[in-house]
């Protein structure tokens, strides 16, 4: 499975999304349609997602994680109109926030990615462990929607 997730930035703070039920802030993005282009696929997520469109910039980084056959792409986005107005019905929060200072509940995923922007290195392949306390939580969640 892949997936794309976006770094938009608007005058030096990050845009970060919250999905419903879940408390935990994170980038925009999602799954990839199969034999979707990663470039593509980011471009149509953001504006299915939050209805604005965009130009795919940088590769940020390539990811895998332990025991999932899951690649995740992190690309730098920019809007195409400065300060776009956004819309979403699939998240329910999104704000901008100071991208040295991130709230304290980001996906920690999406923590290292976005220190992998601030760093300018890239593009980064890296392989992701296990977050043991998000499996823990996601768990939760499944046997609580049941």
């Amino acid at each position: 499975m892949k997936k794309a997730y976006a770094i938009v930035i608007r005058n030096g703070l990050i845009l970060l999304v919250r999905r419903p039920g879940m408390p935990i802030w994170d980038l925009p993005g999602g799954d990839l349609l199969p034999n979707e282009n990663e470039r593509d696929g980011m471009r149509r997520l953001i504006s299915e997602l939050l209805s604005f469109n965009s130009v795919v910039e940088d590769l940020i980084g390539i990811y895998t994680k332990e025991h999932h056959e899951e690649i995740t792409y992190v690309y730098k986005v920019q809007e195409t109109v400065s300060q776009s107005r956004m819309e979403s019905h699939d998240y329910a929060d999104f704000s901008f926030f100071d991208i040295h200072n991130l709230p304290l509940n980001v996906y920690p995923d999406r923590q290292r990615q976005i220190k992998d922007y601030l760093t300018g290195r890239f593009p980064v392949r890296l392989r992701l462990k296990e977050n043991k306390w998000l499996f823990k939580l996601k768990s939760f969640i499944k046997e609580k929607r049941k």
